[in-house]
C-alpha cells in the first residue's frame, strides 16, 4: 500500500489531521520526527512513497514562519528523495518551509526565488486589515489535469485556512511569468462560481494573482496555503485522491530545474530618523538562540544579539526627549515589566527605566544590521495607536529586528546575510551601514 511520512518539527499541530486525511484516501502514512535517525541515515526512505510536511507553527515561526525548519538535515534527505520522482506535498507551515529550501518554484540550486509575506487583505486599492486571518476559500484548479500529482479532478475545493505568512510574492516578477507559462500554478483563489478575484475576502491574503499553491517543475512537490486536510466531509480528499492516483499509476514527470535564477540581495542604507528604539527582553531571547544555533549550524561560530527595532521621524517642532518618553510611556514599543529600551537621540545613547527616566547609557555595535518587512504594516499601526494617545507628535514610524553579530568581520556579516536565514529578499530587506 502507498505509504507517506507526515513530518513533524517542533510546534506542528496538524499531523493527526493529516494522517487521517492519507488514511481515508486510502493510503497509509505515519509522523515522522525531524530528527528520526532512519530518515537522517536514508535507512527508512524506501518505506515510503511519499512526504509531508504538516501545518502548525514550527519553532514558534521564529524568525520567519518555515525557515529554521527549513534549515534542518531531513530537509535535504526529502530533496534527494524529491528528485527521484517521489511526491512531497507541504501544506501551510509545511509551504513556508518548502518555499524556505527553494524547492518551490524549482530552480538550479534551489534558489530562493519566492516568498511568504504577512497577509494584506485588499479591496480596490486599500489595505483593509493584516496579520492572521482563519475562515473558509474557495480553490480554482487551473492548470492542466494531471498537471501534477495535486491537481487530477474537475471542480473547486471548498477547505479551510489558517495563517499569517501566505502571501506568495517573487521580488522578480520574470519568476511569476516563467510559472504562468509552466503551469506551475496549480490553484487559485476563487468565489463559489470559480471566478478569479484578487479581492479580500476572496482571496483572503493579497496573495500575487491570487496563487494558494505552488509546484515544482516536474508537478511532484506542491506548497499549498489552505488546509485540504482538515475536513473530513470536504472536497479537499480530492487532493489526497489525486496523490494516490498519481503513484499507483507510476506517473512520474522527469524532474528537472527551471534552470539558472540568483535572486538579487535586497540590502539598503538606513534612512534618516529622529529617534531610534532598540527593544531586547529581560529574559533569554528563545528567537534569539534558535537563529544564532541555525547559523552556527552552517558553520559560523558567531554570536548573535537580537533587539526589536524602531525608527521614527516626529512632526515638525516636536521635541525629540520629550516625543521620546511619550512614545516609552505609551507602551507601545516596549512592556517595561520584562523588556529593556534604547533610545538613540542626535547620535547619543539613553537607557530608560520607570524610576530614573531617561539616563545616558553605554552602548556601541560594531557589525550590525535590521531586517524589515517590505510593507510597514505594524509601523502604521504603532504610529496610529501613539499618535491617538500622544498627541499627532508621529510622522511615520518604521519597525523590524536588529541584529548584533559578534565574533566576525564585515565580510562574515555579508557571507550571513547570504543565507538568507535572516531574511527572505522576495518579502524583506536588509539595513546595513
Amino acid at each position: 500500500m502507498i505509504k507517506f511520512a507526515v513530518i513533524s518539527f517542533p510546534g506542528n499541530n496538524c499531523e493527526v489531521e493529516t494522517v487521517r486525511a492519507f488514511k481515508r484516501n486510502g493510503m497509509e502514512a505515519e509522523t515522522i520526527l525531524w530528527n528520526d535517525p532512519g530518515m537522517l541515515d536514508k535507512s527508512r526512505c524506501y518505506e515510503f512513497d511519499g512526504y509531508c510536511l504538516a501545518g502548525g507553527f514550527s519553532y514558534e515561526d521564529r524568525s520567519r514562519s518555515g525557515v529554521i525548519a527549513a534549515q534542518n538535515p531531513i530537509l535535504d534527505i526529502i530533496k534527494k528523495e524529491a528528485e527521484t520522482g517521489k511526491v512531497v506535498i507541504g501544506i501551510c507551515n509545511g509551504a513556508q518551509t518548502l518555499i524556505e529550501t527553494g524547492l518551490i518554484p524549482g530552480f538550479e540550486n534551489y534558489d530562493l526565488a519566492a516568498g511568504l509575506a504577512w497577509n494584506e487583505m485588499i479591496k480596490g486599492d486599500e489595505v483593509v486589515d493584516t496579520g492572521f486571518r482563519n475562515s473558509w476559500a474557495y480553490l480554482k484548479n487551473i492548470a492542466p489535469k494531471n498537471r501534477s500529482a495535486f491537481n487530477n479532478f474537475d471542480g473547486l475545493l471548498h477547505i479551510p485556512y489558517a495563517h499569517g505568512e501566505g502571501r506568495f510574492v517573487f521580488k522578480d516578477l520574470k519568476v511569476l511569468e516563467l510559472l504562468k507559462e509552466n503551469n506551475q500554478i496549480p490553484f487559485q483563489y476563487c468565489n463559489e462560481e470559480g471566478k478569479v478575484d484578487h479581492e479580500f475576502p476572496i482571496t483572503p491574503n493579497g496573495s500575487t494573482d491570487s496563487i494558494a499553491a505552488l509546484c515544482n517543475p516536474a508537478g511532484n512537490v506542491m506548497a499549498i496555503m489552505p488546509h485540504p486536510e482538515r475536513d473530513p466531509r470536504g472536497n479537499g480528499n480530492k487532493i489526497f485522491e489525486s496523490i494516490r492516483d498519481w503513484i499507483e499509476n507510476k506517473k512520474k514527470s522527469e524532474y528537472k530545474s527551471l534552470g539558472e535564477h540568483k535572486t538579487k540581495e535586497d540590502i539598503r542604507d538606513f534612512g534618516e530618523a529622529d529617534l531610534e528604539f532598540l527593544v531586547r527582553l529581560i529574559i533569554v531571547d528563545n528567537a534569539e538562540r534558535t537563529v544564532e544555533q541555525a547559523i552556527r549550524k552552517r558553520g559560523f561560530e558567531v554570536k548573535l544579539k537580537r533587539y526589536i527595532y524602531w525608527s521614527a521621524s516626529l512632526a515638525p517642532g516636536v521635541d525629540k526627549k520629550e516625543a521620546a518618553l511619550k512614545i516609552i510611556q505609551s507602551g507601545e514599543l516596549a512592556n517595561l515589566n520584562k523588556e529593556w529600551i534604547y533610545i538613540n537621540i542626535d547620535g547619543k545613547p539613553y537607557s530608560y527605566n520607570k524610576e530614573d527616566g531617561l539616563q545616558q547609557a553605554e552602548m556601541e555595535f560594531k557589525n550590525y544590521l535590521v531586517t524589515c518587512d517590505h510593507e510597514n504594516f505594524v509601523g502604521e499601526s504603532k504610529k496610529q495607536t501613539i499618535n491617538l494617545h500622544a498627541g499627532e507628535i508621529i510622522k511615520s514610524i518604521k519597525g523590524g529586528v536588529f541584529w548584533e553579530v559578534e565574533n566576525t568581520d564585515d565580510e562574515g556579516v555579508y557571507e550571513i546575510i547570504r543565507t538568507k536565514i535572516l531574511y527572505n529578499p522576495n518579502s524583506m530587506y536588509i539595513m546595513k551601514k
